[in-house]
């Protein structure tokens, strides 16, 4: 996905069930789900096929596979994930911290070297899908963090 992207994408273009496949395979692997009794993930127990098929059709309907995957392999080569040393951002920034087997979140103290960190929350559940998994946990952190960047009372 991040080395050679276009490998992938055609790949995915060219076989909607492959697509499919893959896509459900991250589902399964990055999303905070229970397992079966055979140790599988439980992929039916937090998303619905509805939801499931939504998120595979926005890909193969417009054929977006290919181009979806360059970000990856543009910020690998761009580095744009650095920034210069010493550099601080000053908005007011919010971080709801799920456990994401993928993109462990940084830890405060190392976050707070680069970001003006006005609102942290350690999210007790939620993968790498956090807004799928618990829309209800990340929209009550949204507003709460809202709320203390405007100056309101929650």
């Amino acid at each position: 996905q991040e080395t050679r992207p276009q490998t992938l994408g055609v790949a995915m273009a060219d076989s909607p069930v492959g697509a499919a496949g893959w896509i459900l395979e991250k589902f399964g692997k990055w999303a905070d789900l229970p397992t079966t009794a055979d140790g599988a993930p439980d992929i039916w127990s937090k998303f619905s096929e509805e939801e499931l098929l939504t998120n595979i059709m926005l890909y193969i309907a417009p054929a977006s596979f290919v181009t979806a995957t360059w970000i990856y392999y543009g910020s690998r080569i761009e580095e744009s994930l650095m920034l210069p040393a010493g550099t601080r951002i000053q908005v007011p920034t919010g971080v709801a911290a799920f456990p994401d087997p993928v993109f462990l979140p940084p830890p405060r103290s190392f976050a707070e070297k680069t970001y003006n960190i006005v609102h942290w929350t350690d999210m007790p559940r939620g993968g790498h899908f956090a807004a799928l998994e618990e829309p209800e946990l990340m929209l009550a952190d949204l507003r709460t963090f809202i709320a203390t960047v405007s100056g309101a009372r929650s």
